[in-house]
């Protein structure tokens, strides 16, 4: 037994050195060949191009808008579409433009002018342009439904919340009130973010919330789902005042899609913007995706496209438009000087 054992090893030990030794090593010229080849196709395969999209908190129409539009790019263009949510809503949006961290967002046509132009929200003016106007939006003062508060002026002495400090919407936010006897020494404001603010509001723990949401705004159907909302209005004549020197704003019944009774509120245009350095095929091209593609993305953002003016997309907007963007619409017979 041990005599055959030991035959098995030794053919065993034979059988590995046979097949080691048959073994060839690689050449050097092959294995250059093939790092040529790989190298070769790497080259000739096209590198796709990250287009940044920042917009705003999910559940925001601009994140819905940001996502649509970036799937729409990544499907349909040579360039990938990434869509990031942005907190700090257009003030952070342009930041990021700015420093070139991102290349597409969407912005007020308030705050877009105001950064182009300089000298209020930045000291410098920010090299922004338009790429196309999109849905409205509305300032809207909700509230839950309590008897003897109808009014922007009967919120004196409540709990009001709106934007943190250093936005600049909350600036505008807090002057309304004033406007109408409402000011931090008589009533309790608080300057937090949007989500927070509806949190709040839904808990009962204040009385009025002041941010831009609109048609079709994720976070006001939960509130309306929820509890028994209302808009407050303010004084037509303070209003009116207000708008002759802020000519961005118009007022707009607003509430029946909530189901509530309408009420005037502020209402301006929202806009696509990029940098004026954005290369001018990239802004054709994505202006082009948009506009060519409205059945789909009235099947994906059917509270949002209802309100696009199709027809007109410099509607409301005040900054310049990219050369891109021009182009597409002078195609199309869009574009009137």
């Amino acid at each position: 037994m041990k005599k055959f054992f030991k035959i098995c090893m030794i053919l065993l030990a034979v059988l590995m050195l046979t097949t080691a030794c048959s073994k060839k090593p690689e050449s050097k010229a092959t294995a250059s060949n093939d790092a040529a080849t790989t190298a070769a196709a790497e080259k000739k395969a096209p590198q796709k191009k990250f287009l940044q999209i920042k917009t705003s908190a999910i559940g925001g129409t601009w994140h819905a808008c940001g996502a649509v539009w970036a799937k729409l790019i990544s499907e349909n263009t040579p360039y990938i579409g990434v869509n990031s949510s942005s907190p700090g809503l257009e003030f952070e949006t342009m930041q990021k433009l700015k420093e070139g961290i991102v290349d597409l967002g969407f912005a007020g046509t308030s705050t877009a002018y105001y950064g182009w132009k300089g000298g209020v929200i930045w000291d410098d003016p920010i090299d922004l342009v338009a790429l196309f106007a999109t849905q409205p939006g509305i300032l809207n003062f909700v509230g839950l439904d309590k008897p003897g508060v109808n009014t922007i002026a009967d919120l004196k002495g409540k709990t009001i919340a709106t934007y943190p400090v250093g936005n600049y919407w909350g600036d505008m936010v807090l002057e309304i009130l004033a406007l109408h006897g409402v000011t931090p020494d008589n009533s309790r404001i608080l300057r937090i973010m949007k989500n927070d603010s509806a949190r709040m509001l839904a808990d009962g723990q204040v009385d009025c919330i002041v941010h831009k949401f609109g048609y079709g705004h994720g976070t006001l159907k939960q509130l309306a789902a929820s509890r028994k909302i209302k808009f407050f209005e303010g004084d037509p004549k303070i209003m009116q005042d207000y708008i002759e020197k802020n000519k961005f704003f118009a007022l707009v019944p607003f509430g029946e899609e909530y189901g509530v009774a309408n009420a005037q509120q502020l209402v301006s245009n929202y806009v696509a913007i990029t940098m004026a350095s954005l290369p001018e095929d990239i802004a054709y091209t994505v202006t082009k995706i948009w506009f060519e593609n409205k059945d789909y993305l009235n099947e994906t953002l059917p509270n949002i496209t209802p309100y696009i003016n199709w027809n007109d997309p410099k509607e409301g907007v005040t900054i310049p438009f990219h050369p891109g963007a021009i182009k597409y619409f002078k195609e199309v017979g869009l574009w009137h000087d």
